[in-house]
C-alpha cells in the first residue's frame, strides 16, 4: 500500500503524465464534466482542432494511453476521457453485467452532453470498444464513424488472458492489491495480450512505461478495474451474459477494425467473425501487433485511423 497522501499520489501521477505528453510535444487542456449516476465527475483531456473524436480506452487503463497515436491525428479534436473509476475520474461502481450494459448504452451521449457536443467520431479499444458499440446501437445519431482497435470485449469467441481470469477470485484481488506494481508486472501483462515482439525490440518509450506504472501505483485505477473485471470474469473466462453477439448486427456506424494479429483476446478467426456480424464494418489485420496495436506501431496506425475518419 502507498504511504503517500491522496494529494501526493495525484501530484506524482500528474508528473508522469505530463512527461508522457511532453514526449510528443503536445499540451492538452483539461476539464471535468458531470456524469449521470455519479456523485463525482469524469476527467476529460482535449488536444487539436477539427472534427470531434472521442477516444474510449479499455482496462485497466486511462485516457492518456492514446497519447502515442496523437501526433498522427492532427486534423481532429481528440477528446480523451478517463472512464469512471480510472485515471483522475471519480468512480462509478458497476456490480453486474446489466449495470455495464446500461453504462455502455449511454456512455457516449453522456460524455458528449457534458461537453456540449452533438456528434463525434469514435476511436475505441477493448472494454471501450464494447461500450462504444453499445452506444452506437442505443444512440446512433450521436456517433459518426468508428475505429475499433483490435478485439472489443465481448466479441464472439473472445479469449480471456490468465491475469483477468485470476481477478475473478476476491482473495487474489486482495493479494494483488498488496503487492508492489512495477515494470516487470506491466511487461508480463503486455506479453499476455500480444505485445511480446514490441517488448523484445524495446519499442515502448520510457515515458509511456513510467506513466503506466504511475497510473497503477498513484491512482485507484488498478483496484477499481480489478473489481470491475472480477464482477464479470470466472476461472474459465467471462460470464456468457457478457457478449456483443446480439449487438453487432445492429451497429450501423461505418467501422474500421485495426486488429493486431497477435491479440491475446482473439486472433484472426475472432476478428473475422466479429466483422462479419456487422453490416458496415471492414477489417485490416496488423502483423506483429497485439491488443493495443497503436502502441506497437503508432505512426502507421495513426495514419490509417486519420485516413478512415477523413474519408
Amino acid at each position: 500500500m502507498s504511504s503517500k497522501t491522496k494529494t501526493e499520489r495525484e501530484a506524482s501521477y500528474r508528473r508522469a503524465e505530463t512527461a508522457l505528453w511532453d514526449s510528443i510535444g503536445l499540451v492538452p487542456t483539461e476539464q471535468r464534466i458531470p456524469f449521470p449516476g455519479m456523485d463525482g465527475t469524469v476527467r476529460v483531456q482535449e488536444v487539436g482542432e477539427g472534427p470531434a473524436t472521442l477516444f474510449i480506452h479499455g482496462g485497466p487503463n486511462s485516457g492518456s494511453t492514446w497519447v502515442p497515436i496523437l501526433p498522427y491525428l492532427s486534423a481532429v479534436k481528440a477528446i480523451l476521457i478517463d472512464r469512471p473509476g480510472t485515471g483522475l475520474s471519480d468512480n462509478l461502481p458497476i456490480g453486474e453485467i446489466a449495470d455495464l450494459e446500461r453504462f455502455g448504452d449511454h456512455l457516449v451521449a453522456s460524455v458528449l452532453d457534458g461537453l456540449g457536443i452533438e456528434r463525434a467520431d469514435i476511436v475505441a479499444s477493448s472494454l471501450g470498444g464494447y461500450l462504444a458499440l453499445r452506444s452506437a446501437v442505443a444512440t446512433p445519431d450521436r456517433i459518426g464513424k468508428m475505429v475499433q482497435m483490435a478485439c472489443p470485449a465481448g466479441a464472439p469467441g473472445m479469449l480471456t488472458p490468465a491475469f483477468m481470469r485470476a481477478l475473478s477470485l476476491k482473495p487474489v484481488r486482495r493479494i494483488l492489491g498488496l503487492l508492489p506494481y512495477n515494470q516487470r508486472v506491466s511487461d508480463s501483462i503486455l506479453r499476455q495480450i500480444g505485445h511480446g515482439k514490441t517488448l523484445d525490440r524495446g519499442g515502448f518509450p520510457q515515458a509511456f512505461n513510467d506513466w503506466y506504472v504511475a497510473l497503477m501505483v498513484d491512482t485507484d485505477t488498478n483496484y477499481n478495474e480489478g473489481e470491475l473485471i472480477g464482477s464479470g470474469a470466472t476461472l474459465r473466462g467471462f460470464v456468457p451474459e457478457f457478449t456483443l453477439v446480439p449487438t453487432l448486427p445492429k451497429v450501423e456506424a461505418h467501422t474500421l477494425f485495426l486488429w493486431g494479429a497477435d491479440d491475446g483476446f482473439g486472433r484472426e478467426d475472432v476478428a473475422r467473425a466479429t466483422v462479419a456480424a456487422m453490416p458496415n464494418a471492414q477489417l485490416e489485420m496488423i502483423e506483429d501487433a497485439g491488443h493495443l496495436p497503436w502502441l506497437d506501431f503508432p505512426e502507421p496506425i495513426g495514419q490509417k485511423t486519420a485516413a478512415f475518419l477523413a474519408g
